[in-house]
């Protein structure tokens, strides 16, 4: 191994080149007002009082909004509903700027959709977490719709009858779960099952928010989330569409336009400013074998690497701002599930396509009795009729048809 610089160092390796963090001195004051004592440290350097850490992740919402100017007054938003911090503060956040007497309150008209599928629990767990749900949604005074996403899979063309403001109904429409497992049958594993639920899931918000006459929806996806679907998509082939996997805001569908207003907040922020204001975030049991795709092992990596260096989240997050999408491509026919213009043919294989063909090949039993021309001109056809074009190269993989 390489040793230049190691000499006559004696000591831990790593704190030779990572750096250490310094560890706050609790007397020190609030760094925005300069008077009172903090009581939260964010990124371990950075110490706030409770009034100027509220006012601070207040500003920071509301700045987000009136930098991007995406959304206009009364028009309608859809606020997708997941469990956690992140949601309970995405609903506080609105109810407020909703309630401020001053010109710069908010003036968008906010609804609620959860879509439920927690097929994993019991009929009484699930009826007490979709309870919890309601009664936080009316809480805060918003409509909230509910719509299963077994339904939806079963039949994405009549699942709009069912959307319901009344939960019960929902866990009477999922009891049977035949029709999910049929058609997630072919996955080969956990990763490409939560891949294709996350597209499922995105393309009923497109659907419900045309339904509902909404021309946004709001996602409540935090910086971590952020940075491990930057990972995740490379990882999985979608490196082409990033921009808009990760982005400020998702306008692959004409009509609908999918905002991350918290993309910039920390865990940690969302959960002090809920601790401030009282309020108790709707939690859901954790599944058993959370580690066990890429999706999450990616999302365990970033949060365990951003504890030791505080940076970590923030650098992904702006590495993936400076990337754009293909202007050639942005016309282009959109694939049948993920709705991401698909790749331009190219008369040369491109990194994507060289990978398929390789895996046709190491799969394909030869034929010895054909002449190597012959088997030659087989082989492409077969490579020929596999590049279908209604998929994008990611989707084609999932192995998945809507």
């Amino acid at each position: 191994m390489c040793s230049v610089g190691d000499d006559n160092y004696e000591g831990d390796e790593a704190s030779k080149y990572l750096p250490t963090i310094e560890t706050l001195k609790l007397d020190t004051l609030c760094n925005k007002c300069r008077t009172n004592q903090p009581c939260i440290i964010l990124r371990h350097k950075d110490a706030y009082c409770k009034d100027c850490f509220l006012a601070a992740t207040t500003h920071k919402f509301k700045a987000f909004l009136g930098k991007h100017r995406l959304i206009y007054p009364n028009d309608k938003v859809l606020v997708s509903f997941k469990e956690g911090h992140e949601c309970a503060a995405l609903l506080h956040f609105i109810r407020s700027g909703l309630d401020l007497t001053t010109p710069k309150k908010l003036r968008f008209e906010p609804m609620i959709l959860y879509i439920e599928n927690n097929n994993h629990l019991n009929s009484e767990t699930r009826r007490n977490l979709l309870k919890s749900i309601d009664e936080q949604a009316k809480h805060f005074k918003f409509d909230i719709y509910y719509v299963s996403l077994a339904k939806f899979i079963e039949n994405e063309d009549k699942f709009l009858e069912d959307l319901t403001q009344n939960y019960e109904e929902v866990i009477l429409i999922n009891k049977d779960q035949s029709n999910v497992s049929e058609k997630l049958k072919d996955l080969n594993n956990k990763t490409q099952k939560l891949e294709v639920i996350k597209l499922l899931e995105r393309n009923l918000l497109y659907k419900v928010s045309k339904h509902l006459g909404c021309k946004h929806v709001f996602t409540p996806e935090l910086g971590s989330h952020v940075a491990a679907v930057l990972l995740t998509s490379v990882c999985l082939g979608r490196g082409k569409h990033l921009p808009l996997d990760i982005g400020v805001y998702d306008n692959r569908d004409p009509e609908v336009n999918i905002i991350r207003p918290l993309r910039h907040f920390e865990t940690k922020e969302v959960a002090m400013y809920n601790y401030f204001n009282n309020i108790i975030p709707v939690n859901l049991p954790k599944a058993p074998n959370t580690d066990s795709s890429i999706q999450n092992l990616l999302r365990s990596f970033v949060d365990n690497l951003q504890t030791n260096f505080p940076a970590t989240i923030t650098t992904i997050v702006r590495t993936g701002d400076k990337l754009a999408m293909d202007d050639e491509i942005t016309n282009n026919p959109s694939c049948k599930l993920c709705k991401a213009p698909i790749e331009n043919a190219s008369t040369e294989l491109t990194s994507a396509e060289s990978t398929m063909f390789s895996s046709l090949i190491s799969n394909k039993q030869s034929d010895e009795c054909l002449p190597p021309e012959e088997a030659y001109a087989k082989t492409i056809e077969m490579f020929s009729a596999q590049q279908s074009r209604d998929y994008c190269y990611a989707c084609l993989r999932l192995q998945y048809t809507s």
